[in-house]
């Protein structure tokens, strides 16, 4: 279950954080959070400009303040990484086929 942890944000940003939670509530944050995990589509300023977060620090302060679910790990892309970084750690020249994620590939609807 997400949540917000009070213990988690440092007192510099306290005061930030806390006049983000009033603006949108913990229900959109959390949200916002998930779909910045879950999604490749959205990314660090989509979530900025949408909370109204106006430093990068404050964005990363509320990442680790926020503990959201989230997905698990890709097994094939971990799997993929896990052998191009052998081949790295070997010597060996990483085929093109590792050298990126399959989510990179274009694909057509």
């Amino acid at each position: 279950m997400s949540i917000f942890r009070p213990d988690r944000v440092r007192d510099d940003y306290e005061a930030d954080i806390q006049a983000i939670r009033e603006r949108h509530g913990d229900v959109i944050i959390i949200d916002w959070i998930e779909r910045y995990y879950a999604s490749d589509d959205v990314d660090r300023d989509d979530v900025m400009e949408a909370l109204g977060i106006d430093y990068v620090g404050t964005f990363y302060e509320m990442i680790r303040a926020y503990d959201v679910d989230q997905p698990e790990p890709d097994p094939a892309e971990e799997e993929r990484q896990l052998e191009m970084m052998r081949l790295l750690l070997d010597g060996r020249e990483v085929p093109e086929t590792l050298r990126k994620p399959a989510s990179w590939k274009q694909q057509l609807n």
